[in-house]
């Protein structure tokens, strides 16, 4: 067996696992020696990852799966809150089913697992918590509200948490990826305003530039390593940014006053 794939006796459990950073993370975590472990609510199977079907938003399902891991392997060290999708369009014109489908899945579903987890991991004395967050959490993106802001929740979730569980030394790290290529693109949900919307022009502009831009992003294993190299470290940071042209732009954006800063996200998203 070689070097790279003895076990470390580390169990990781990773939701969305089976596609988009998800699978890269459990691929590369995998390979590393670890045991993988994973929740999504799609039909998915690979050799030596134990998945799980359910809804994240969905507390029962969050449980059940932590329960079941925690009775097969004894013990979860890593939870990697993975899972997530997009919605885009007008603040004004988003169905309230769609708002809260967005904030139930990537804050929500973070929370519940979390919660989920927490118990085992101050039993035990330690943990790792690592969130799959976003530039969008950090730089409010128009067309993209619901979503930068279940990020920015979520960010603030769990650095509220932070010194919560300090003292059962459980840690906890965001990974803030820019613009990446993955099927979330291609999956964002993205109804199609009316012609007589006021925000059309922009909107379709913004769509398809939002678009060429992940599809001519970051590749996912390269989100996929910073995840394993942070979970590896003695002591993880609270934050980290993967792209270097997005975090110089969250870099910039938090030096403009205020006023420039939403003049330069309209001359840029919403023109």
């Amino acid at each position: 067996m070689k070097e790279a794939n003895k076990k470390t006796g580390r169990v990781v459990f990773i939701t969305g696992e089976s596609s988009g950073f998800g699978l890269e993370m459990a691929k590369l975590f995998l390979a590393n020696g670890d045991t993988v472990c994973g929740l999504s609510n799609q039909p998915f199977s690979m050799e030596g990852i134990y998945h799980q079907f359910g809804d994240i938003s969905e507390e029962e399902d969050d449980k059940k799966a932590i329960d079941n891991v925690l009775a097969k392997y004894g013990h979860i060290d890593i939870l990697i809150n993975n899972a997530g999708f997009g919605i885009f369009g007008p603040v004004e014109e988003t169905p309230s089913e769609d708002a809260k489908k967005q904030v139930m899945v990537s804050f929500f579903g973070a929370f519940l697992m979390a919660k989920a987890v927490l118990p085992s991991m101050r039993k035990q004395g330690y943990g790792k918590i690592i969130n799959t967050s976003s530039i969008g959490g950090v730089i409010p993106l128009p067309f993209q509200s619901f979503y930068s802001a279940s990020k920015a929740a979520m960010d603030m979730l769990f650095d509220a948490l932070r010194p919560e569980v300090y003292p059962y030394h459980i840690q906890i790290c965001s990974i803030k990826p820019g613009d990446a290529k993955t099927n979330f693109t291609a999956s964002r949900k993205a109804d199609r305003v009316k012609e007589d919307s006021p925000y059309k022009k922009a909107f379709d502009h913004c769509l398809a530039s939002v678009a060429h831009d992940e599809q001519s992003g970051i590749a996912p294993i390269k989100i996929a390593k910073k995840v394993l190299s942070v979970s590896k470290r003695k002591r993880m940071p609270y934050s980290k940014s993967v792209g270097a042209k997005d975090r110089f732009l969250a870099g910039i954006y938090h030096l403009l006053p205020k006023r420039m800063r939403n003049y330069m996200l309209y001359q840029v998203y919403a023109k």
